[in-house]
């Protein structure tokens, strides 16, 4: 099975990103640098965590390049079909 990512890009801090799945599914919001460990299988740190409702919110806590990573590893292996939206925060003045 494998792992459904998303390249963010460039996102503010404090920007909530909503996944909306179908099935029970890890979500692991990584910097760059995170993400590359992370395909190496090296340690890495990570925001997110086990998604068990069909609506996951997760705000940003950086401004950075971010990439959003979906899979089921160690869960019940089922195809995933996220849908993944981003509520940009508001420049203040």
């Amino acid at each position: 099975m494998h792992d459904k990512v998303f390249d963010l890009g460039m996102v503010q801090r404090e920007t909530v990103i909503t996944v909306r799945l179908n099935a029970m599914a890890n979500v692991r919001l990584l910097t760059e640098v995170n993400y590359t460990a992370y395909q190496r299988k090296q340690y890495y740190k990570m925001h997110g965590g086990v998604a068990t409702t069909p609506l996951f919110k997760i705000s940003v806590p950086a401004t950075a390049h971010w990439y959003l990573v979906l899979d089921v590893e160690g869960l019940e292996p089922r195809p995933l079909h996220p849908q993944v939206s981003i509520a940009r925060s508001r420049t203040r003045s």
